[in-house]
This record gives structure tokens, C-alpha cells and sequence, in this order.
């Protein structure tokens, strides 16, 4: 890769390649493209499961010349090795398009016939999809274009503002999603599973467990943290896949579609020219969306990307969830869906122990030090796993007190 992100594109990511996607897109099949220009889309480290592209794009449309920016968001080149294993599990890139395709459509078709709601989307907008024999791929539109990025504050994670909205985002996803499976249950059948959720040795185990004793170890040379800590975090290690699948898995009174890997690199941000507060958010990479209890999202957004100081507030957080969720079914004509605040919290408490391992595991690659990071394939197959950040051990010092207080570990 060279400085200004030029990449050598894929073979199949040839000039009739984008022809298909944008007479799909456009809904015109005269399109003929003339230019194209390739780059990678993200850097180092901020995604793990596929490659990302943005892509520069002419073309012919009748007498007009038409420029335009996408993203070609398309799964990993790979025959063997950890990653091949994971992709395998579950077919993620069908499961990712089913949401673009299908299900995403539905939900804001609901939620536009409430004019009141000033509907503003919670992905990028779907383009068109493929899949071949070396790889699969999304088209989607450039988020960047229309001026959103990833968090300024990526590294002590997310303040209460960035959180509050990504709450509200959160509980209009899953409102819209209850009243879509109340309408048409069938849609939802690609979601009934995801990568975590099956019984199934999909090779990351390993990863866990070295990453927990990583941090049991470090723990250990705390003075004043290793006699409370240390030895629990060391108890973790031989049971972390099954609480971790336990922490994801369905409930039988309340579930949701959930987006399953809502966390700092898959959410994208805009912000205002005039005063530079955040004003939407988009979510993406939807490989582990999944339909279960939507505490799943709410502690694994909090408690992987929510800065120390957001979590000091982490009840009024919930608590804005929930209104919106009630409000939204509301508004959609569905306040029978609307769960009890009762329910949520013995939700929350139900998976307290996810929330844990979200904050232990997850934050080990949220708050990694970007300039270190490696390739998903190295980084879980070393026995190092990853390395913690100053970052990391400043925000577990406080997290481990707070589960202690909360009664979570």
C-alpha cells in the first residue's frame, strides 16, 4: 500500500464490475464507466473481517459525465487459516446482504410513514452486491462523501453526547425491527443465528482465553487490584466461549434484531460545521446482526466503546433507550411490543457478565495502540494476542471497581 492509500485492486473488481453495480443502483442500463480510481478505505486496524474500498468513479450517462464516490466492501481473499475458518461458519457476507437487501428496506419503510419521526437512516445506503468464487462484496454508498468519520475519541472511547445518540439509534433499529417481525416473521429466518451464537469451535476461543490471562497477568502486578482481581479474571479463562455465547444467546420473553458487533469501528459520525457537536450517527457492517435480547447491544456498545466518564452515567443511558423504544413503537402504532423497564434491567443484570467480558476482551482491540496493529490473521493466531494499551489499563482500573460495585465479577 503506498501513502495516499493506492491499492492493487482485485481481479474481479473490473470496470464491467461497476458498470453491473451502478446500472443496478441507478436503475439505468445504458451506464458505461470510463474511469475508475481504487483505494482502501480504512486504515490498519479498523476492520477486521473484510476489505474496504473507496472507489472514484466516471461515468456515461446519456450526454451527461457523472463522478461519484462508493465503497466496495468485499470479504477477505482467503483459502486457509483462521480467517477462512470464520468466514465458513456462517455464510456473514450473505447474512450482511440479506440486511441491506431485504430487511434494512422494510424497517425504514415503517418508519417513514411516521412523517413525525423526521426518519434519519441507521446504515449506509445499499448499492448492490455479488459474489463469486475468490470473493463476495457490498456496494454501498460513500458515508464519507456526506461527511461522516469515524469518533475523534476513539481511544478513551465515547462521551456521554456520542452515547445518548447512539441510544436513540439503537432503540429506533430495534423498534422498527419488532414491528417488522410482528408483520412478516419470516424475513428475519438469516438472523436466527450468528458467528458466536452456534456450539461450534469457530477458532477465536483461543483467542479469548490468551487475551483474559494477558490481563489476569497484568492484573497481578497492580498492588492494589491483584489480591480482588486477579484470580477471578484467571477463572474466566477456561469457560469464556460459553459465557460469551451465553451473553448473546436469545431469551424467551423479549428479543430484538440486533446489530451483534456494535462497537467504535462500526459507527460513523457527523458532525456540525458550525458548532462540531455530533448530530447522527450511521452504523456499520451488519456480518453479526442477529435476532436476540437487545441488552446484547446495549452492554456490548457500552462497555467495549463508552468512555469511563459515559458509564458514570450509564442508568440515564438506559434510560433513554428505553424511552425511545417505547416511543418509537408508539409512534409506529405498536405500544403492545413495548417491554417493561423491569424486564430490561433483569436483561442487564442477566448479562452482567458479558458486559465484563466486553469491557476485558473487546476493549483490548478497541483501545489497541493503532500504530502496532496487525492483520486480524497474526494478531489471533500469536500468543501474545494483543498488546494493552496505557489507554486500556487506565480504563479497566476503573471498570474493574465498578464491577466490583455493581457485584458483576
Amino acid at each position: 500500500m503506498t501513502s495516499n492509500n493506492e491499492i492493487s485492486k482485485p481481479k474481479w473488481m473490473s470496470t464491467s464490475f461497476f458498470e453491473k453495480a451502478l446500472r443496478s443502483a441507478e436503475g439505468d442500463d445504458n451506464i458505461t464507466v470510463i474511469f475508475t480510481e481504487v483505494k482502501a478505505a480504512t486504515a490498519a486496524g479498523d476492520n477486521y473481517g473484510s476489505d474496504m474500498y473507496r472507489v472514484a468513479v466516471k461515468f456515461k450517462r446519456g450526454s451527461d459525465t457523472v463522478e461519484k464516490s462508493i465503497v466496495v466492501k468485499a470479504s477477505k481473499e482467503v483459502s486457509e487459516g483462521l480467517l477462512a475458518k470464520l468466514m465458513s461458519v456462517r455464510n456473514i457476507f450473505h447474512q450482511e446482504t440479506a440486511a441491506f437487501s431485504i430487511m434494512f428496506p422494510a424497517m425504514y419503510k415503517l418508519l417513514d410513514n411516521v412523517p413525525s419521526l423526521n426518519n434519519q437512516p441507521f446504515s449506509a445506503k445499499y448499492l448492490y452486491s455479488d459474489s463469486h468464487e475468490t470473493a463476495s462484496s457490498i456496494v454501498l454508498e460513500d458515508l464519507k462523501v456526506n461527511g461522516f468519520r469515524l469518533a475523534d475519541n476513539r481511544i478513551s472511547g465515547l462521551d456521554l453526547k456520542h452515547c445518548l445518540l447512539v441510544m436513540k439509534t439503537i432503540a429506533r433499529f430495534h423498534a422498527a425491527s419488532l414491528v417488522q417481525y410482528e408483520k412478516d416473521p419470516t424475513i428475519f429466518e438469516p438472523f436466527m443465528d450468528n458467528m458466536f451464537s452456534i456450539d461450534e469451535d469457530i477458532g477465536i476461543e483461543a483467542f479469548f482465553t490468551e487475551n483474559i490471562k494477558k490481563v489476569a497477568n497484568e492484573v497481578e502486578t497492580w498492588p492494589k487490584y491483584k489480591d480482588t482481581f486477579a484470580k477471578k479474571l484467571h477463572n474466566l479463562c477456561d469457560t469464556v466461549m460459553e459465557k460469551w455465547r451465553l451473553g448473546v444467546s436469545r431469551n424467551g420473553e423479549f428479543n430484538v434484531l440486533c446489530h451483534g458487533d456494535l462497537w467504535l469501528n462500526n459507527m460513523m459520525f457527523r458532525y456540525s460545521e458550525d458548532t462540531a457537536e455530533v448530530e447522527e450517527v450511521r452504523f456499520v457492517d451488519f456480518q453479526l446482526t442477529y435476532w436476540t435480547s437487545p441488552v446484547v447491544d446495549l452492554q456490548y456498545v457500552l462497555y467495549t466503546s463508552a468512555s469511563t466518564e459515559a458509564l458514570e452515567h450509564s442508568e440515564v443511558l438506559i434510560q433513554e433507550y428505553y424511552n425511545t423504544l417505547c416511543e418509537i413503537l408508539t409512534l409506529l402504532k405498536h405500544p403492545h411490543l413495548q417491554p417493561t423497564m423491569a424486564m430490561i434491567n433483569e436483561e442487564l443484570e442477566k448479562r452482567s457478565l458479558f458486559a465484563v467480558l466486553c469491557s476485558v476482551v473487546g476493549r483490548t482491540v478497541v483501545m489497541a495502540d493503532r500504530s502496532k496493529i496487525r492483520d486480524v490473521e497474526s494478531m489471533m493466531q500469536e500468543k501474545e494476542g494483543v498488546r494493552l494499551s496505557e489507554e486500556y489499563k487506565r480504563s479497566l482500573k476503573q471498570l474493574l471497581i465498578l464491577f466490583e460495585a455493581r457485584g458483576w465479577l
